[in-house]
């Protein structure tokens, strides 16, 4: 597990990665949060990177995204609000693709596997913020909050959590939502750092809890 390298959301970062791959032990176990894709400039070319390393990946709401929008806008001009509104950034993945259609294939046969969590020890490795789901984390009906959940929405609002998730002897690691600064204090660690919006891209060791950030190289994002 002290090799072990958990990276926020790269959203088609390519070149932020590569540096902060750099940065990372040669033989370091790599997962990925999820939402390697859209926003960012090269979608197809960190797919294709994480894919010939062999690096582990969840499924975020973007991958799902894609897996359900794509094909249709590829091969039949069907528009979505994934493929065409800036918020969600699918248009850029579109556009990495081309006319790439034997990658495009390759790319989502390898997304449909994604695990939508994994567990390392302690550690309950997701894209969102799951702990209010962790007991039910094999429910169909939880997949959405392992996907899109964020610690600032409240159950108040009609969100099923569960009681005393911040009881649970398990640490949430995730993506999703955007932090300034990463806190490993608490049972549930966002390491999202907005690579997309020209922040930084970070990974967190899993036994010391380091973490290494690289600021987003502006190629990924112009």
């Amino acid at each position: 597990m002290n090799n072990t390298y958990i990276i926020g959301d790269v959203h088609g970062c390519l070149y932020t990665l590569k540096v902060l791959l750099t940065k990372l032990p040669k033989n370091a176990n790599i997962i990925f949060v999820g939402d390697l894709i859209d926003k960012g400039n090269f979608s197809k070319e960190v797919i294709s990177l994480v894919i010939e390393n062999n690096y582990q990946c969840i499924l975020g709401n973007h991958e799902a995204l894609m897996i359900n929008h794509i094909e249709d806008a590829l091969l039949h001009q069907k528009e979505s609000d994934w493929s065409t509104k800036k918020y969600f950034g699918g248009y850029k993945t579109i556009a990495s693709y081309s006319d790439d259609m034997t990658t495009l294939k390759e790319h989502l046969s390898w997304l449909k596997t994604l695990p939508r969590y994994m567990e390392i020890d302690k550690y309950f490795i997701t894209h969102a913020f799951a702990l209010p789901y962790y007991k039910r984390r094999n429910n169909p009906n939880s997949y959405n909050g392992l996907m899109s959940n964020r610690p600032s929405d409240i159950d108040e609002w009609g969100w099923d959590w569960e009681d005393e998730y911040e009881n649970y002897d398990v640490i949430n690691i995730y993506g999703h939502q955007i932090v300034k600064k990463i806190d490993t204090s608490k049972n549930h660690i966002g390491i999202d750092t907005g690579a997309y919006r020209g922040y930084c891209l970070s990974a967190m060791c899993l036994d010391s809890k380091e973490i290494i950030s690289v600021s987003t190289d502006i190629r990924d994002v112009k």
